[in-house]
């Protein structure tokens, strides 16, 4: 085992470990949250939270990618990053209070206010904290996420108890910023200064990245604005619902995958038929991860919502059963991202997403004015088709990767994945799983679940020994197995 895949090893254990708690403790504050208030409420904050996101996406300056690309480790860089995105803060805070007197509701006037401190601190967090990701060093990372998110959690619920109230998720968001940013310096010990003298060094990396950040907020992130618009605040809050609860299966497992990539892809860079080699195995690890994943939760969906959410949520369940899949498959290709970065093609990336946003944006709309909540579901999966494609295309501009060798990296786990699917939906058809009470359906959850894994794994096991065990996510797994 070379150093590198020691380190990536141990880097993805530490942030699969802190992920799949931060994720724990998210949903439990779900759980219990989604008892104690309304959609309505969900959908208020949602969409003032959107408000937010647009304003500091528009302002994005991501240091931090340049920071892990360049490895320069200068003083002067990171008084310039710490000054810009400082900056940036300010300025999306002052914009989100000129745009608060101008929301027709009261309330989500107040929150926008009250929300504007975000950007500020997130804005003042430490930029020396990026040096342990960009070494791979995910410890430290662990103790900031799960400490932030602890008391993120225990504010979010006490408030929600004692007051019933939206503010509770307004005053978790802010708490999160405000230990996250004190963490960064207790950590990683710093003094930052006021300082612009690297400036051209960072936006030589991040000018086009920051373009891309600007096209994907107008296309990914106004989405609950365009719902709580077009059919209001409570579907709003139950589109909200449906995005939290659609992600968990597939970001939970590839998020620490994706963030990895990208410094293990960049420490590549200058070798590209290793690094192209490790994109194809990456399709086929995050492929036979999405693919159950996505697929899987789209059969136990009634179950979970019934039992985790309640009944008043059930609305989200035939959502889910087609946004999970769609993400599951989108997912295949997300390794696509971070060797963009890693190769520095940002402006390839701008261009791909102006494309996107272009197909994106008019579809949602005519969606949702259509067809409501399921229309702005199924234009999300008519546009992913397009999106799909696009990093598939810029996986064969960037490393001659062609579409059929991507598929022959699929192909295992869509085959298995196929055979899950139809082992559970045929015996689910044929036994009282589903006609089981809502206080007894922890049965039909545990046992699709556990049937599910068991058939998936089986079966994308001998479809790897059938092809006479070439490399991918079987052949490392035996590897660790072995060892």
């Amino acid at each position: 085992m070379t150093e590198t895949t020691r380190r990536v090893a141990t880097g993805a254990g530490w942030l699969y470990a802190y992920r799949w708690l931060e994720r724990l403790l998210d949903f439990l504050a779900i759980v219990v949250l989604a008892r104690l208030l309304a959609p309505d409420d969900f959908g208020l904050v949602a969409i003032a939270a959107s408000f937010v996101t647009i304003v500091d996406g528009l302002s994005a300056f991501d240091v931090d990618k340049a920071l892990i690309r360049s490895r320069d480790d200068d003083r002067a860089i990171y008084d310039t990053a710490w000054t810009l995105s400082a900056l940036r803060g300010l300025l999306a805070a002052l914009c989100m209070w000129i745009i608060a007197p101008w929301v027709a509701d009261a309330r989500m006037a107040a929150v926008l206010r009250v929300l504007a401190l975000g950007p500020i601190l997130n804005g003042l967090k430490n930029p020396r904290f990026v040096t342990f990701e960009r070494d791979l060093v995910y410890s430290r990372l662990a103790v900031l996420t799960i400490g932030a998110k602890v008391v993120s959690v225990g504010a979010m619920l006490v408030l929600a108890v004692a007051h019933r109230s939206y503010w509770a998720l307004v005053i978790g968001q802010l708490a999160y910023a405000l230990i996250g940013t004190i963490l960064s310096y207790v950590l990683q010990p710093y003094r930052p200064g006021i300082s612009l003298a690297r400036f051209s060094t960072l936006v030589g990396f991040s000018g086009w990245l920051t373009l891309t950040s600007v096209v994907t907020v107008l296309s990914m992130e106004t989405d609950k604005l365009i719902v709580g618009w077009l059919v209001g605040v409570t579907d709003a809050g139950l589109y909200f619902m449906a995005q939290r609860v659609g992600v968990l299966p597939t970001q939970e497992l590839l998020s620490p995958l994706q963030r990895i990539l990208f410094p293990a892809f960049s420490e590549l860079a200058g070798d590209t038929p290793r690094l192209r080699r490790a994109v194809c195995e990456s399709i086929n690890v995050l492929g036979s991860l999405s693919l159950p994943a996505g697929f899987g939760f789209a059969l136990i969906a009634a179950d979970f919502v019934s039992l985790a959410l309640g009944r008043q949520w059930s609305p989200i369940v035939p959502l889910l059963v087609v946004l999970v899949p769609y993400l599951g498959l989108r997912s295949t290709l997300s390794m696509a991202l971070p060797c963009v970065l890693a190769l520095g093609r940002t402006r390839l990336l701008f261009w791909v997403s102006a494309v996107y946003a272009l197909v994106h944006v008019p579809a949602f709309v005519a969606g949702t004015a259509l067809f409501g909540l399921q229309g702005s579901i199924w234009s999300i999966v008519a546009a992913g088709v397009l999106y799909w494609y696009l990093n598939a295309w810029m996986l064969r501009a960037m490393l001659d990767i062609s579409l059929g060798e991507m598929m022959r990296q699929l192909r295992r786990p869509l085959a298995a994945t196929a055979f899950m699917i139809a082992v559970v939906a045929g015996l689910a058809a044929v036994t009282p799983l589903d006609v089981l009470e809502a206080s007894a359906s922890v049965g039909a959850l545990v046992a699709k679940t556990l049937l599910g894994g068991a058939v998936y794994c089986g079966a994308l096991y001998a479809a790897w020994r059938l092809e006479g065990r070439p490399a991918g996510i079987e052949r490392r797994l035996a590897q660790l197995w072995s060892r």
